[in-house]
């Protein structure tokens, strides 16, 4: 079997960088990718969401430890160190590294979930690499880069939780998140403030384990309070599926939690907590 593109186009993909591409509909526009020439057999021709990430994931059979090695170190250069507006781009990256191509792993849909369930889950060579990558980001002091390894491993170890009821897995993915906010309060990722804790939450739910999802749903809600930096559809949705699992299993304390923040001038709350 041969790899779908050569080793030095993989260089070549990954000294493009990664960034947060512009869209008009379906199409992007971003002046940056007229300075990426085409590349034939790569992943939509080396243009798409989050490249190289789809590329690497491709190529990691036909690597060697010193050729990821060689692949990071240009990588770990391009990277952001500033939180960006836009993150998908980026994350979406990571996400591609792992071969997850559609978001949310157990969490997108119950078909994908039994999906899930049926496939043998081999992200060992996607490990090795993130693993490399994170200890490089490490050593460059990208503490955003780091808060973005972190959560996107938690997806993934949060996906084998749930998948063979591994409570182990469970507390991995949950220091793991944990750690993503702790990076994300050093390098100011105002949305790494939350977003953690909201996939804390999703994945406790879908275990379950209600009371940790009670905990994790608390915690998103006040930091949504305190950090969320607009009301993105993305974030409204996140905030309404807290609410709504905090009114089915703690219905007791739910007046006094509504009356806690409906005076909040948080943008994101007031589209969820407005007087009605």
């Amino acid at each position: 079997m041969q790899s779908h593109i050569t080793y030095k186009e993989l260089l070549k993909l990954t000294s493009y960088g990664i960034f947060a591409m512009s869209f008009k509909g379906i199409s992007i526009k971003d002046k940056r990718l007229d300075k990426c020439p085409k590349i034939k057999n790569a992943m939509y021709e080396g243009i798409y969401t989050g490249s190289p990430g789809r590329d690497i994931y491709f190529m990691l059979p036909y690597l060697d430890l010193i050729q990821m090695e060689e692949i990071i170190n240009i990588l770990v250069k391009k990277f952001p160190k500033t939180p960006p507006g836009n993150h998908v781009n980026i994350a979406a990256c990571i996400r591609f590294i792992y071969g997850q191509f559609e978001k949310q792993g157990v969490l997108r849909s119950e078909k994908d979930f039994e999906r899930m369930k049926k496939e043998k889950l081999d992200w060992d060579k996607s490990d090795i690499f993130l693993d490399l990558l994170y200890k490089k980001m490490k050593e460059h002091k990208n503490v955003y880069g780091l808060s973005l390894l972190c959560e996107m491993k938690s997806h993934r170890v949060g996906d084998k939780a749930v998948i063979n009821k591994d409570k182990k897995k469970l507390k991995e993915m949950e220091d793991l998140y944990n750690k993503s906010a702790e990076y994300a309060y050093e390098c100011g990722s105002y949305k790494h403030m939350f977003t953690p804790y909201y996939w804390a939450f999703e994945y406790f739910a879908k275990f379950p384990n209600k009371k940790k999802a009670l905990f994790y749903s608390y915690l998103t809600v006040n930091n949504i309070n305190k950090y969320c930096p607009d009301a993105r559809p993305g974030y409204v949705s996140k905030l309404k599926s807290c609410v709504k699992y905090i009114k089915k299993y703690d219905l007791d304390n739910f007046n006094s939690f509504l009356k806690k923040y409906r005076e909040t001038k948080n943008k994101c709350m007031k589209k969820v907590f407005k007087k009605k």
